[in-house]
């Protein structure tokens, strides 16, 4: 599949874009060969990105799982429903006080992931 552009084109499309020519060459270059642009549905190749912060700090995750295990809760009479009492903020400091770097954000990522809920949501 190939893209014409009038002369000055990619140069046109690189300065609209505040981008480099180079970057809008090597674009066309993978559509034109579709082996190079990884597997339908994803963005990115298998392995490519960037790693996880569970990955980068050998530990985190244990304490992570240490820190919620001892702050859960649950419904008697649905054993999917579990929660933590403690806020995503708490878990940060807690972590920070072990010496792990976690935001808010990946904390509530985390908890989803694992399916747990908040108890101040489930009241």
């Amino acid at each position: 599949m190939s893209y014409k552009l009038a002369q000055g084109g990619v140069t046109r499309i690189a300065d609209l874009f505040g981008m480099s020519p180079e970057t809008i060459k090597r674009g066309r270059e993978d559509l034109d060969s579709p082996d190079r642009l990884p597997p339908s549905g994803r963005q990115r190749a298998t392995g490519a990105g960037r790693k996880g912060v569970f990955a980068e700090q050998p530990g985190l995750e244990s304490a992570f799982d240490k820190l919620v295990e001892t702050h859960i809760a649950g419904d008697p009479m649905n054993a999917d429903v579990v929660w933590t009492d403690l806020q995503p903020s708490g878990i940060v400091e807690q972590l920070a006080a072990q010496g792990y770097r976690i935001t808010e954000n990946t904390v509530r990522a985390a908890l989803k992931k694992k399916r747990f809920g908040n108890a101040n949501r489930a009241k």
